[in-house]
């Protein structure tokens, strides 16, 4: 899409920043030292609109809850409903109208009363969309072609449906650096800045800062009529996972590092499509600068992830002459590239294949001058502003073989606004790529 035409503007509301692959999260306390001891919560509530191509103008509302029913813990909802959009069915009938709606609820970091170092989220999503984007084959070769009236197309292939998910994480605090004799480090923040952790950010990994081990169960289920292979893709499985943080404020670092491991795998069970798995690595790097006589905080984070699949089969069809090879992970799993978090000029998951390997840098700065910082007449509790220029290049391939990898990249720069909002970062950003410009709307830093 060029410059000049509508953004493909996203408004992705999901609270999967705090429980995706891409992001390495911790479990910790905060204390606000701009409110009482005993009036820590704190809750947002905002409506949005937007529109995009793919759902029209589109009005909803997001709540964020920070520290209600236990400290520690944020939940998360929202839903949204667009306006009718003409779809047209796959048999070439007339054209008919159909609206995009749907809602998601996220719980983060619940603790059972049974365990100390055991902790609970749990986030699911419902939505229905009249026109969304699929690449079922997305290659880095594959020539994005979004005028094309053939539903054969797959690059993408455009279609009505749904697209509906559910994950529930266990994650179990390792007595091990911060965490050894408590369990959830206290943070104390001064207008959303740790004043407390001079001392830490950096240090030897497993010595220092906190490790996490977790299982994560996932289910999720695309349709889509146009798709002539399959009315639909599910998949359900157990991923297990190690973090290992080792930053300042996890939520917001400006030193120190994090790095983490995946495996995924769907054993074909129940209604799965078929089986599959994944493996996964992240590293990111924190560096804090000198402040201006006007920022507050300037810090250049970097980051490096790559995914592999080993069952994928490029030799084999899933189904005889079909889109789908044998064991490849649905688009939205394993190595995919674009979208809110990696690769963000492009469509989401745009790039998906056998193997990835994706790196960024993004340089952020928080301004001394806040417009509505002053908590007692503000009802929105927004701590700071922060400003982001960024850059991104990332491959998929069909093996794992660096030098293909780190040839032909796809590349994008972007900026973005954000906001620690109610305790939780909001993110604005704008990237640009070769294959036009996209904006999106998200919680949580990308990494």
């Amino acid at each position: 899409m060029c410059f000049n035409r509508l953004y493909e503007l996203q408004l992705s509301f999901l609270f999967l920043i705090f429980h995706t692959t891409t992001v390495i999260s911790s479990e910790f306390l905060i204390e606000d030292l701009n409110r009482d001891k005993n009036q820590q919560q704190t809750w947002l509530v905002l409506p949005y609109v937007f529109s995009s191509e793919s759902m029209g103008f589109t009005a909803g509302a997001v709540g964020i809850f920070n520290g209600y029913i236990q400290p520690q813990m944020t939940v998360v909802a929202t839903t949204f409903i667009g306006e009718s959009l003409p779809i047209r069915s796959q048999d070439l009938r007339e054209p008919e109208t159909d609206r995009a709606s749907g809602g998601m609820l996220a719980i983060s970091g619940y603790r059972p009363s049974f365990s100390d170092r055991l902790f609970i989220s749990g986030l699911g999503a419902y939505g229905y969309y009249p026109n969304q984007r699929l690449y079922l084959e997305g290659g880095n070769d594959s020539v994005k072609d979004i005028e094309t009236d053939n539903y054969e197309s797959i690059t993408p292939l455009q279609s009505q449906g749904y697209n509906n998910w559910f994950d529930l994480h266990f994650r179990h605090v390792l007595a091990l650096g911060e965490s050894k004799n408590r369990v959830l480090p206290t943070i104390k923040l001064q207008r959303g800045i740790a004043v407390n952790r001079d001392h830490i950010g950096g240090g030897q990994p497993f010595v220092t800062g906190q490790t996490i081990v977790g299982t994560d169960l996932f289910y999720a289920k695309w349709s889509a009529d146009k798709f002539s292979e399959s009315p639909e893709i599910n998949t359900n499985g157990l991923r297990f996972y190690l973090e290992h943080n080792n930053t300042d404020y996890p939520s917001n670092p400006s030193r120190g590092y994090s790095f983490g491991a995946k495996v995924s795998t769907d054993f074909g069970w129940g209604n799965s499509t078929q089986s599959w798995n994944a493996l996964e690595a992240d590293y990111s790097h924190y560096i804090e600068l000198d402040n201006f006589s006007w920022t507050r905080q300037s810090v250049v984070a970097v980051n490096l992830w790559s995914a592999y699949s080993p069952s994928w089969d490029e030799s084999q069809s899933h189904v005889a002459g079909g889109v789908l090879k044998k064991n490849q992970t649905p688009m939205w799993e394993g190595a995919r590239l674009g979208g809110w978090t990696r690769m963000r000029a492009y469509d989401n998951n745009r790039f998906n294949d056998k193997a990835a390997l994706y790196g960024a840098v993004e340089y952020r700065f928080i301004p001394i001058f806040n417009p509505m910082a002053d908590q007692k007449w503000n009802p929105f509790p927004i701590d700071w502003f922060q400003i982001v220029w960024f850059a991104e290049a990332g491959r998929v391939a069909e093996k794992y073989d660096l030098g293909v990898l780190l040839s032909d990249m796809k590349y994008d720069v972007g900026f973005s606004v954000r906001a620690l909002a109610s305790k939780v970062p909001v993110r604005f950003e704008m990237a640009f790529g070769d294959e036009g410009s996209a904006m999106w709307v998200m919680l949580q830093q990308p990494f």
